[in-house]
């Protein structure tokens, strides 16, 4: 299998289900929402780390989700979920992590018209977590979640400027919450795209299905992807083993979308 595709796995899970890393050997985006890292044990990192090190795979960390919202206007908001993902960047330093993907956590519901000082508040968190990063030699990617276009992270993105952030463009998350075209997410973001999460869905809600289950068209998706010259690091999230054993399959059959 190509060594830029990933899995995503809840810490948790992948400590119960130590066999499965032996017997599939994938490289792991590690996911530790922010109850997870209040209760973390030392013992619990370096017991993941151990197995993913044994069976030689990259990894990559998943910040927290839950409540996180880096463009609040609240500043003791704000401040919690920077030292939320601090936390997440210290856990990658641990886990031997490349990267931390982390969300923006804007929503249309709450910000509708205050999109200017939510991307203000999210460029200062971004700098504050970019520069914590940078010493610890990890990248950040920040991935879209309920942006309906690509305006608001591509302006966070060239307002920071930083050498180690970059963007993770969620397929699923497009196909549900964006409202731009695909060709024009791709078209826009293709030169910061350095992660792509795949799942997908029927269009209503964030399924987490396995590829070619829902309607994605993923031979659109990765002709654009050809078109734009998008080289990125795949990150596949199944949210089962069914739908893992389901992923496995679209892989060998679009052996294509992963060459070259």
């Amino acid at each position: 299998m190509d060594n830029n595709i990933f899995f995503g796995v809840p810490l948790d899970y992948l400590l119960e289900h130590e066999q499965l890393v032996g017997r599939y050997r994938v490289n792991a985006e590690v996911f530790v929402d922010g109850d997870v890292l209040e209760r973390l044990e030392p013992s619990r990192t370096a017991r993941a780390r151990a197995l993913l090190d044994a069976h030689r795979c990259r990894r990559r960390v998943h910040g927290p989700i839950s409540d996180m919202i880096l463009g609040a206007s609240d500043p003791a908001v704000r401040a919690a979920c920077v030292a939320r993902y601090m936390q997440a960047i210290e856990f990658a330093v641990a886990m031997g992590g490349e990267a931390v993907v982390f969300h923006s956590g804007y929503d249309t519901l709450n910000k509708r018209g205050l999109e200017s000082a939510y991307r203000d508040a999210l460029v200062a968190s971004l700098r504050e977590l970019c520069a914590a990063a940078g010493k610890r030699n990890v990248r950040l990617v920040i991935e879209n979640t309920f942006e309906p276009a690509p305006d608001l992270l591509i302006e966070a993105l060239e307002a920071v400027g930083a050498g180690n952030l970059g963007l993770c463009f969620d397929i699923a998350h497009r196909h549900v919450f964006g409202r731009a075209p695909l060709d024009e997410w791709v078209r826009r973001c293709a030169r910061v795209i350095e992660e792509v999460h795949i799942t997908d869905n029927a269009g209503a809600w964030d399924e987490h299905l396995a590829p070619g289950a829902g309607s994605i068209d993923f031979d659109a998706v990765f002709g654009l992807f050809r078109t734009h010259g998008v080289r990125a690091v795949i990150t596949f999230e199944p949210h089962s083993e069914e739908a893992f054993v389901q992923t496995m399959g679209f892989i060998e059959r679009h052996k294509s979308y992963f060459s070259g």
